[in-house]
């Protein structure tokens, strides 16, 4: 039971986390793009995106291995 609610709280971080990493990437290349149109402000816009996103990457990659690390637990015949 206690592993099934680890399995289930790591994959909803997983998703949480992974969206959020996601997005931020999406952004920081649509402000990439915009460089010709905002010129150099545009690095200091991609400062808080990359400050959101290098925390939420660790985050989804670790929920990610521990999702992988208890599924096959959760698989095996219980006795």
């Amino acid at each position: 039971m206690a592993l099934r609610l680890a399995y289930r709280l790591c994959y909803v971080l997983l998703l949480a986390s992974g969206r959020v990493a996601a997005r931020l990437a999406g952004d920081f290349r649509v402000l990439g793009e915009a460089r010709e149109r905002v010129g150099p402000l545009t690095g200091v816009l991609q400062l808080p995106v990359v400050a959101g996103w290098l925390p939420a990457r660790p985050i989804s990659l670790a929920a990610f291995s521990a999702c992988c690390a208890l599924a096959p637990r959760l698989q095996a015949p219980s006795a």
